[in-house]
């Protein structure tokens, strides 16, 4: 047992992903943090608010080895949280009762976290449940997808991330090529489901959200301003969309939710009503909510800790933040210039326009010096080659995902894989 007067040492299950970055800023100095990720370069080596990277095996080419390495080092390892800043929390929840030997950790039953990571569930949870969801079609074959003919729509994979397995189409024709695509690139086969939806009305927003054994500990709604790659929030307005939190506390209550949780949704303000697409069964991009006044990640790491956590206040409305040099990828990745490049690179340095009235999500130099590297290495790379843009998104999401195929195996592994490991 660590001694009082210690520091919780925490352990972050990857460390290449947005959120992961952002959930450092959410424990800061409280914590002795460590993560694992595959990749040397991830960019939350490049903090002071991390003591160690160690390298472990791909989830996304070998979720076994993944499961395997995880397992013993809380085993051999002092920690005292487990912190799942991404879809390793499917891992988790499938051995949740291995892992709680060794290590905190808040996370949902398996079936919970199922019912929201496969897009197909979360559309057939919402008509359960009675919340607003845009009308969609789960089809699994050539022909089914063929006999679509409502336009534009939405396609999704069921496991996808990054909102890189989410496409826009405007005609029968585009839809039949996205399919050929992602058959093409072995992420989907006929047999396996798809999810299409139509759009949505209104603005585009996101809630992230904390429970406790299905009561709700924490919640904070954002207005998304700007997207970047795959539509995913550039920039960000803190907002009160009193539905949502009605809407997550049933949510909650129905799953008895445990750990963070994410909602994507568009917000009619006319009706004021929701529409959800999208939930994320784990801790988001909580930097928004953090300045706001609500720190989701704190009150993970105390739920895993087994601490009885308070409702937290709401968040303050209208406060603005961006996604810095991430917003570059996006706009390098979707074809801009280098001219236009190194005029927002000049914007983003002056704090000119939105920039001056909003705090960076990703490089905050005052309390973490080191989130500078990351941002000056990839800028540099993308002013000598803005087509580099897709190699940088498509990298970087390779070291945390979580494709059908790896979610397949978990799923086919007994409960009892790990008796002999943990």
């Amino acid at each position: 047992m660590r001694e009082s007067s210690c520091k919780p040492r925490v352990l972050l299950s990857e460390g290449s992903s947005n959120s992961a970055r952002q959930t450092l800023y959410g424990l800061g100095r409280r914590y002795t943090i460590d993560l694992v990720d595959p990749s040397p370069w991830c960019q939350c080596r490049f903090s002071s608010l991390v003591r160690k990277r160690i390298s472990c095996p791909r989830i996304a080419t070998d979720p076994i080895g993944y499961i395997r390495f995880l397992a013993d080092l809380v085993q051999r390892s002092r920690y005292d949280v487990l912190f799942p800043t991404h879809e390793q929390v499917y891992v988790f929840a499938k051995f949740r009762d291995a892992f709680a030997k060794h290590v905190g950790l808040a996370v949902p039953s398996f079936d919970a976290i199922h019912r929201l990571q496969s897009k197909s569930e979360f559309s057939k949870l919402m008509q359960e449940l009675d919340l607003p969801t845009p009308c969609f079609r789960i089809v699994d074959t050539r022909s089914e997808i063929a006999s679509h003919d409502a336009f534009p729509c939405f396609v999704k994979l069921v496991h996808s991330t990054a909102s890189l397995g989410v496409r826009r189409v405007a005609t029968a024709e585009e839809l039949q090529r996205t399919i050929t695509e992602f058959e093409q690139t072995g992420v989907w086969t006929e047999g396996d489901p798809i999810v299409i939806q139509q759009p949505a009305r209104g603005r585009q927003a996101e809630a992230n959200a904390v429970f406790q054994n299905g009561r709700l500990v924490g919640i904070a709604c954002a207005d998304v301003l700007e997207t970047g790659i795959g539509g995913g929030p550039a920039l960000r307005q803190s907002a009160l969309h009193g539905p949502v939190t009605a809407h997550l506390e049933r949510l909650g209550k129905y799953l008895n939710w445990n750990g963070p949780i994410s909602l994507e949704y568009f917000y009619d303000a006319e009706t004021q009503q929701p529409s959800y697409i999208e939930a994320n069964p784990r801790i988001g991009e909580t930097l928004n909510a953090q300045i706001s006044g609500v720190n989701l990640c704190e009150a993970t790491v105390r739920i895993a800790l087994g601490e009885h956590v308070d409702r937290l206040p709401d968040a303050r409305p209208g406060v603005l933040s961006h996604n810095g040099f991430i917003v570059l990828i996006a706009d390098a990745y979707n074809g801009a210039t280098r001219r236009y490049l190194l005029r927002k690179l000049f914007d983003y340095w002056t704090k000119r326009g939105v920039y001056g009235r909003s705090e960076s999500d990703m490089t905050r130099c005052g309390e973490d010096k080191m989130s500078c590297i990351p941002a000056t290495a990839v800028i540099a790379k993308l002013l000598f080659s803005p087509r580099s843009a897709n190699s940088l998104a498509k990298g970087t999401v390779e070291n945390y995902s979580l494709p059908q195929s790896a979610a397949k195996l978990i799923d086919q592994l007994p409960d009892d894989f790990l008796n002999q490991s943990v």
